[in-house]
């Protein structure tokens, strides 16, 4: 026979807690303090004190004295202080520092030998050492199974690893932001906002990253404080470098002073600057339309801007001869029938023949201007030989190119 057995579910419904009184409790390596209720009306400032958070039981100094929830209109705080810290919790605390220290030391060799990528911040015990938890920094995301196992082995405890980012490194190094005052994470926020680079184009900032960016290397949350005051003045204006339509005229926008609430229009012919309020009301936004040339009234003459180019190559303006690049044929006459030409290594013949001379230049001689070379040529192609008078010669026609300063025009002696 079956046995039906009807479980009744309960829930447990946490009673809510009412505390007459609320007291600032600053922590160790904390920036701002946190609120926590108590019955006692005497906790003043500096008071070392035990509270219950949701890593577990940590220890406190009182920041502020104890204030009434009623007489100043407090929220009401969730969590309790269990108690004023005695000296036995003192001296726990002291020695958890010194443990802190040894299982830092600890986790960072297991990390090297594991070769896992991420980089240990911190490590924190709580106060009856149930737990330590091990804060680090990673680009992505990490697998430490095996890092949990080595870890629980050696610190027989409960062991939390927890992943955080930039923003949060900066809030717990700390730093001094750009403008000489301490990063507004350290000292009240309590949650990071959600930071675009479209917060700094509405204030009209200038787009440079590095004077954008806070000590974590992300956009300061400070853009985020003035973000809904600067979109209520911009709202309906037409966007920077838009053109629009003002009594019949085709502007653009080219600069727009928010604390003013002036923008500036340009054109060809024209520069206005209008409230937004104006603004607003009679300029229309056109888009794709041309801004053409500026109109001429009837009767007025076209003003035709003349644009003058100075070389200041004074070798290129003055007109170059050109070069011939056939070769002269000079004509010269032999003393000898069967005498050889000294500068020549062939023999001539009876029938003309191109020789070419091929001489390298000289490194300590620098190549000569275009002018110069010109008037070479041309020297070189109006040059004539004189007759001899005397025996019969015989008339030989030689070709000879020349190259460089030197001139080979002798055939023979």
């Amino acid at each position: 026979m079956d046995e039906t057995v009807e479980v009744k579910e309960t829930e447990e419904v946490e009673e809510v807690v009412s505390y007459p009184y609320a007291v600032a409790v600053r922590f160790r390596n904390a920036g701002k303090p946190y609120s926590f209720g108590t019955f006692e009306e005497g906790l003043k400032k500096g008071t070392k004190v035990v509270v219950n958070t949701v890593q577990g039981l940590e220890v406190g100094e009182v920041d502020a004295d104890a204030l009434s929830v009623a007489k100043y209109n407090l929220r009401m705080p969730s969590k309790p202080v269990i108690r004023v810290a005695t000296i036995k919790d003192l001296r726990d605390f002291e020695e958890n520092k010194v443990m802190e220290d040894q299982a830092f030391r600890i986790c960072q060799l297991e990390i090297e030998a594991l070769q896992l990528d991420m980089h240990l911040l911190s490590a924190w015990y709580t106060l009856d050492r149930t737990k330590v938890l091990f804060i680090y920094l990673a680009d992505q995301r990490v697998d430490f199974r095996e890092l949990l196992k080595k870890l629980g082995a050696k610190l027989k405890c409960r062991i939390e690893l927890r992943q955080i980012g930039e923003r949060d490194k900066a809030k717990m190094v700390g730093g001094i932001g750009m403008c000489g005052m301490e990063c507004c994470c350290i000292r009240f926020k309590n949650h990071f906002d959600v930071i675009s680079i479209n917060m700094a184009k509405d204030q009209m900032l200038a787009l440079n990253i590095e004077k954008l960016s806070g000590m974590c290397g992300k956009l300061m949350c400070c853009l985020k404080y003035e973000d809904d005051d600067y979109k209520k003045i911009i709202e309906g204006i037409p966007k920077l470098n838009s053109q629009v339509e003002y009594e019949g005229n085709i502007y653009r926008i080219t600069a727009m002073n928010a604390m003013n609430g002036e923008a500036k229009l340009e054109n060809r012919e024209s520069v206005l600057f209008l409230g937004f309020d104006e603004l607003r009301e009679k300029a229309i936004p056109r888009k794709g339309v041309v801004m053409g040339p500026k109109k001429i009234a009837p009767g007025e003459e076209k003003k035709v801007i003349h644009k003058t180019i100075t070389n200041t190559l004074s070798v290129l303006e003055k007109p170059v001869n050109k070069v011939s690049m056939e070769l002269p044929t000079i004509i010269l006459e032999d003393r000898k029938k069967q005498a050889k030409p000294r500068s020549l290594s062939r023999d001539v013949s009876s029938k003309p023949k191109s020789v070419s001379v091929f001489g390298g230049r000289s490194d300590k001689h620098k190549p000569a201007s275009k002018e110069v070379n010109a008037q070479r040529a041309h020297n070189t192609n109006t040059r004539k030989i004189p007759e001899k008078p005397g025996k019969n010669n015989e008339i030989k026609s030689v070709t000879v190119r020349t190259f460089g300063k030197k001139k080979k025009t002798e055939a023979g002696a």
